[in-house]
């Protein structure tokens, strides 16, 4: 259970560092040419979402926001299954992360 916990932490860290610096460079490149910003909103729901995954994972007792996430991740497996119609790559890591998290969750809830 701790490995699981441990690969889930630093794979949602990762990503939510890469999603950060991948929107602020979209952000500044949009501007070079003229474009607007992208809604400050996307940005920061977005990055409110993964803290969330975040911090179910390092606070594994508090089954409220466990129940929470697991909608999140829900939508989350959604949004790769709309995702797959560009990029099958991106969308079976997005899914493979998602089966790993409701594993955790599993036996998280239900110990």
């Amino acid at each position: 259970m701790t490995g699981l916990r441990w690969t889930l932490g630093i794979v949602i860290v990762l990503v939510t560092a890469g999603w950060v610096a991948l929107i602020t460079i979209a952000s500044n490149f949009r501007r070079s040419f003229g474009g607007s910003e992208q809604s400050p909103l996307l940005f920061i729901a977005s990055v409110m979402a993964l803290m969330l995954v975040m911090a179910s994972v390092a606070w594994p007792e508090r089954r409220a926001l466990l129940h929470v996430v697991a909608v999140l991740m829900l939508a989350w497996c959604v949004g790769c299954v709309f995702l797959a119609r560009d990029t099958v790559f991106a969308a079976t890591l997005g899914l493979i992360y998602a089966a790993g998290w409701f594993l955790f969750y599993y036996r998280a809830v239900w110990r």
